[in-house]
Formats: structure tokens, C-alpha cells, sequence
């Protein structure tokens, strides 16, 4: 009988604990979910609400106008073209700053003394404020005073226009990640390398796998997860591509670099039509959020 009453004791005391923990980890939480609902979705929810409206700062929201802003989108040859620049930013993206931060991270951790060295000295730039680092780079390519033509000078080739040529700028922009190698990418590929097994490496060594075997069935497949990860925050961050170009081009030469967001943002500010960027700016989540899933869609089915 003792012992019937000891275990139901401990259990109302483990339940107990139980909802004690559940309630202190909402409670926990609550600030951060409520930062997220009021500066995150809320004003996401506001501006497909304003979307709709022909916004009268007097007399808000305005008179509704319902898919009008939209179907004006569409038919703008400016916006229809920042979404090709969005989509040749998001190559860029790829071929010049997304494979080097894998390579880096895959030649550093073969390093057996000073790893932590190296892996510091690659993750220190990803530190600076990214606005800071583009104002610098925005200097270094200057035509007219900047290092970049200074050190293609030293080897005989003519000065380039840079950020004022529709051939270079894009490559201009992507250059930096190349440089810096994408510190904190880096950081997070190597630690995903770190739970591989050096057996498994070991065992291919013996059976005669050279490097590039090893490379292309232990390493890839085990970096499989944070490889689709980090690609599927390469689409997102492409899409909403716009203080690096705002910064460095402006959206120019010729609008050659004019992303969406940087459209609707021009249009709010310059043109104060704030309804007709709210619906630009919709139009962009929802893309955004297509590709992502249906990126993530393939990639499971192939699992």
C-alpha cells in the first residue's frame, strides 16, 4: 500500500515538474514571439492589407482599388525586368560565392595544426557591418581613384569602368564574397564537417578512394542537409536583394542592377506611392516563398 502511494506521489511530482517546465519554457518564449508577431508578421499583414488601397496618408487606409496595384506590377517593364536582375544576382550568387565557402571549409578542416587559426582569420571579415564593407568596396572600384584600376594598371591592362559597366558590375558586386570567402559560411560547413566519422575516410583510403572520391561520396552526402539549407538562404537573400545594390549602384548603370525590392523602395520613397510598392513588395514574398518550397520539395523527393 506504501509503496502504491510513493509511486503515485512521484508521479504527481513528475507531472508536476512536467508543466512547470512547459509553462517556464512558454513563458521563455513569449518575448521573442511576441517581437516576431508585432515587428515580423504584423507589418508583413499591414502591407498586403495596404496593397489593396489607393494609400491617402489623410484619411487612411485609402480607397480600395483591390487587384489594381497588382495587375500594374505586371504590366511594368521596370518591375518584369528587376525580376530578371534578381534571378542573374541569384547566379552570380551561386557560381562565385557559394561553392568557395565549401571548398574552404573542406581545406581547412584536412589541417591538423593551427585549424583554429584559420578558421578565426576567415570568420573575422563576416564580423564587420556588411553596409561598412560595401562602402569600402564601393571606393576600391572607382574608375577614377579607386585600387581597382590601380592594380590591373601594374600589369599593363586598361583602366575599366567597374560599377559603371552593364559587362562588370555584377561581377563587381559578387567579387567581394570571393575575397572574403564567405566567413561564416565557412564556420558552418566546417562544423558540419566535423560530424563526419574519420573512419569512414580511412576505410576509403584503404580500399584506394582518392580524393575526389572521398570528396564526392563521404563528404558531399554528409554535408547534404546544410548544402540545401544554406542554398535555400541563397535564394531567399537574392530575392531580397537591395541595400548592397542601393549602396553600391544605386540601381544603375542603366537600371542593369535594380532588384524588385529596390524598385518598390524607390517607388515608396521617390514617388510616395506607397500602395503600389506594397504590392511590388507582395509580389516578391510570394515568389520568394514559391521557390523555397518548391526547392525543398525536390530536394526531399530526391532523399
Amino acid at each position: 500500500m506504501r509503496n502504491k502511494i510513493e509511486i503515485n506521489k512521484r508521479k504527481k511530482i513528475r507531472a508536476y515538474i512536467s508543466v512547470r517546465n512547459e509553462i517556464l519554457g512558454i513563458v521563455l518564449l513569449l518575448p521573442a514571439v511576441l517581437s516576431l508577431l508585432i515587428f515580423k508578421y504584423l507589418p508583413v499583414a499591414v502591407g498586403v492589407f495596404e496593397s489593396f488601397f489607393k494609400i491617402d496618408i489623410v484619411n487612411l487606409p485609402g480607397d480600395f482599388v483591390g487587384l489594381a496595384n497588382y495587375i500594374r506590377a505586371f504590366t511594368d517593364k521596370q518591375f518584369m525586368g528587376s525580376i530578371f536582375h534578381n534571378l542573374k544576382a541569384f547566379v552570380y550568387s551561386l557560381a562565385m560565392n557559394f561553392w568557395i565557402p565549401i571548398v574552404l571549409a573542406m581545406l581547412i578542416d584536412e589541417i591538423r595544426k593551427g585549424k583554429t587559426l584559420f578558421r578565426l582569420g576567415y570568420f573575422i571579415p563576416a564580423c564587420t557591418p556588411a553596409i561598412a564593407m560595401t562602402v569600402l568596396w564601393k571606393y576600391f572600384w572607382q574608375p577614377d581613384y579607386g585600387l581597382a584600376n590601380y592594380f590591373i594598371g601594374l600589369l599593363g591592362i586598361e583602366p575599366q569602368l567597374w560599377l559603371s559597366s552593364e559587362k562588370l558590375v555584377y561581377f563587381c558586386m559578387y567579387f567581394p564574397g570571393m575575397v572574403v570567402c564567405g566567413g561564416m559560411n565557412m564556420v558552418i560547413y566546417l562544423a558540419a564537417l566535423q560530424d563526419v566519422p574519420r573512419e569512414h575516410y580511412e576505410a576509403a583510403i584503404v580500399d584506394g578512394a582518392g580524393i575526389l572520391q572521398r570528396v564526392r561520396y563521404i563528404t558531399l552526402p554528409a554535408m547534404k542537409n546544410i548544402i540545401v539549407l544554406m542554398l535555400t538562404l541563397s535564394i531567399i537573400g537574392s530575392f531580397n536583394l537591395m541595400e548592397n545594390v542601393l549602396v553600391l549602384t544605386g540601381g544603375g548603370p542603366a537600371n542593369s542592377t535594380q532588384t524588385m525590392y529596390l524598385y518598390a523602395y524607390q517607388v515608396g520613397v521617390n514617388s510616395m506611392d506607397y500602395s503600389y510598392a506594397m504590392a511590388m513588395t507582395t509580389i516578391v514574398f510570394v515568389i520568394t516563398m514559391i521557390l523555397t518550397i518548391v526547392f525543398n520539395r525536390i530536394t526531399n523527393k530526391e532523399d
